[in-house]
């Protein structure tokens, strides 16, 4: 992600940010709703997880406990993990939603290299910004003939 600093407008850049803020919220709330389920294919355990908990709910039938313990542990461990899978799969289809064509912070997540490099175009933008913003207040200083005391 690149940002062009020299066409920067703070207004504009300021009204994107609290429009991806109202955004991320909105999504936050959003995610707060969404569950995943998963069954083993016997149909004997249920799990249901959610963004708070991974194991928000689970539904042993008496009959899975004939299994061995190893067996009941791995189906329920398969089982959670394809709950969690459905739950991936509705969060990722509701980011895509929400942020459509922009730069979804979900993908940005899967990649920490390409997490590194926004945040450090990110942060070289706002240090470009800082810098200019000085640079003017200079200016401006030296037109009015205003000397401002940085010693203290």
């Amino acid at each position: 992600m690149d940002f062009d600093i020299s066409n920067l407008d703070p207004a504009q850049a300021l009204r994107q940010s609290e429009e991806r803020m109202k955004v991320l919220s909105a999504v936050r709330a959003k995610m707060a709703d969404l569950e995943g389920r998963a069954e083993s294919a016997d149909g004997r355990i249920r799990v249901t997880c959610n963004v708070r908990d991974p194991l928000a709910e689970i539904h042993i039938d008496p009959r899975a406990m004939r299994m061995s313990s190893q067996e009941l542990a791995e189906t329920i461990r398969e089982t959670a993990r394809r709950a969690r899978e459905h739950l991936d799969e509705q969060v990722e289809e509701l980011t895509a939603q929400q942020f459509g064509d922009t730069v979804n912070p979900l993908d940005l997540l899967k990649d920490p290299e390409r997490l590194k490099e926004s945040l450090s175009d990110m942060q070289n933008m706002f240090a470009k910004a800082s810098s200019d913003a000085q640079t003017m207040l200079d200016q401006l200083q030296r037109q009015l003939g205003i000397r401002i005391d940085t010693s203290r």
